[in-house]
């Protein structure tokens, strides 16, 4: 027997080799442990297939311990009878056989049939399960969600911002009862649940987690009262705001912070660097449009309009997106009508779904439809609403169409622009940019550029993505449409 092969333990019940492990960091003297059934345990896994090393999930990726309870069924029976192994402070790896974890039928994309797998864990904590939230009184619950705060600052000030971040939320969310927020939150509660929103924000900024730093504050600001008042809440989501490139909506936050307290430093420095965010902003979009705002004229007799939205009428469509249970939030888009006329009112009609069923015997209609790749810092792509994996799609004039012009470059993030697979060959796919994508630029039409809800792009680019780029979790427009012709970003 090898050295490495006299470190792995059977640990599984039945003393089959089905549950093997190695333990990789011993638990500190004293440490609590092994968890009995039906206690709950706190832990960090990354899971890799045995026969490559190719790696499936991980908490630790995402930042989020995860929980579950011994005993109960809730996971594989590989992790049930692994983690009743060890201890708190444990660090160890799992082989897990298949018949201890997805069996014969895998867990595809990522788990084939029959596959052995990996876990390095980590046994962050345990503890008796507690009641149902629903089964406790409001002053149990409230202990519940003072303990969870206290924990997480404890982890705070350890600058553990990810493990804090996680119990400050599950604070917040024994703070009211299930269903309950904004206005509706009670006077007697409001102080907790803020206090542990307002700390999950400062953890994500920590993080530089803008989008999850700008949600944590608009779970405090949607209180009507804190809106009038909360100067650290206006702060965390103007400069969460700011970094995200929303540069308006910095403003009005970190102006109404102002107002409350204008001697606060740290309000004042964001203003300081907010104005040279716009600074630089109008710096790149001077250089966007070539010079043009220098110029008298932004129309040209023979190309039209140089710059979009002119005129000021240029129309704007929204997605409500979802991803999984959890709403994201509002997309709004400008579609440039002034410079691609033809594929501006494409997407708008399949926003709106009037052109009724296509070719394809499937509603002309972006509703329902997903996000089916995903690549951080270039861009997401939607829109095929007839396959759903970027083989399918219809224009509303048939099948494909022709490149209108060339005339808007993908200088920046948050462009909308056509996809496709080749030369006049557009049909009903899109993608927004992430960021300055100029190798685009004389092959894929931009015909617009999102003006509200950049955060949910961000996060979408952000989503852990598997085969083909798709989200792991499936993003999805849940409704869309056009906004009244009044809408002004």
């Amino acid at each position: 027997m090898s050295e490495d092969e006299a470190m792995w333990i059977d640990v599984s019940k039945a003393q089959d080799g089905g549950v093997k492990k190695k333990i990789l960091q011993e638990a500190p003297d004293g440490a609590t442990g092994p968890p009995p059934d039906g206690y709950e345990v706190t832990a960090h896994y990354t899971g890799t297939l045995t026969s490559d090393g190719s790696k499936f999930d991980s908490s630790v990726d995402r930042g989020k311990p995860f929980n579950f309870t011994i005993g109960q069924g809730q996971v594989i029976k590989g992790w049930d009878e692994g983690f009743a192994s060890m201890k708190v402070g444990e660090k160890a790896m799992l082989e897990i056989r298949s018949d201890y974890g997805y069996g014969d039928s895998g867990s595809p994309p990522k788990i084939p049939g029959g596959a052995t797998l990996n876990f390095e864990v980590e046994l962050l904590g345990l503890k008796e399960k507690r009641k149902e939230k629903w089964e406790m009184s409001t002053q149990e619950r409230l202990e519940v969600a003072n303990k969870l705060k206290t924990e997480g600052t404890e982890l705070f000030q350890q600058q553990k911002f990810k493990d804090a971040v996680a119990l400050y939320e599950d604070a917040a969310s024994y703070a009211v009862d299930e269903g309950i927020s904004g206005n509706d939150v009670p006077d007697e509660e409001r102080p907790l649940y803020v206090s542990c929103w307002s700390n999950a924000a400062f953890c994500y900024i920590k993080l530089k987690d803008w989008p999850e730093a700008t949600r944590s504050c608009n779970n405090v600001l949607e209180i009507d009262t804190e809106l009038a008042s909360n100067v650290k809440a206006l702060y965390r989501r103007g400069l969460a705001r700011m970094k995200l490139g929303l540069l308006k909506e910095a403003k009005e936050d970190l102006m109404a912070a102002y107002k409350i307290d204008a001697v606060n430093k740290d309000v004042r420095k964001a203003l300081t660097q907010l104005k040279e965010a716009v600074a630089e902003s109008k710096r790149k979009e001077k250089a966007a449009f070539g010079g043009f705002f220098n110029k008298v004229d932004f129309y040209d007799d023979k190309k039209g309009p140089l710059i979009p939205n002119a005129k000021g009428d240029n129309p704007h469509v929204f997605f409500q997106i979802k991803q999984g249970e959890e709403d994201l939030g509002r997309v709004v888009m400008q579609l440039y009508r002034d410079i691609t006329p033809k594929t501006s009112e494409n997407f708008r009609c399949l926003c709106t779904g009037e052109k009724g069923v296509g070719k394809s015997d499937k509603p002309l209609y972006f509703k329902g439809s997903t996000f089916h790749r995903v690549i951080k810092d270039f861009m997401i792509q939607g829109g095929d609403f007839t396959a759903g994996n970027g083989t399918g799609g219809e224009s509303i004039y048939g099948e494909k169409f022709d490149d209108e012009n060339f005339v808007i470059k993908h200088t920046s993030g948050g462009l909308l622009s056509m996809a496709n697979s080749g030369p006049g060959t557009n049909g009903s796919q899109f993608f927004i940019t992430c960021k300055e994508t100029p190798h685009l630029d004389n092959k894929h039409v931009v015909f617009g550029h999102v003006v509200e809800g950049m955060e949910v792009i961000q996060k979408i680019e952000n989503t852990p993505t598997g085969a083909s780029d798709k989200p792991v979790t499936e993003v999805t427009i849940e409704d869309c449409g056009e906004m009244p012709a009044d809408y002004r970003p």
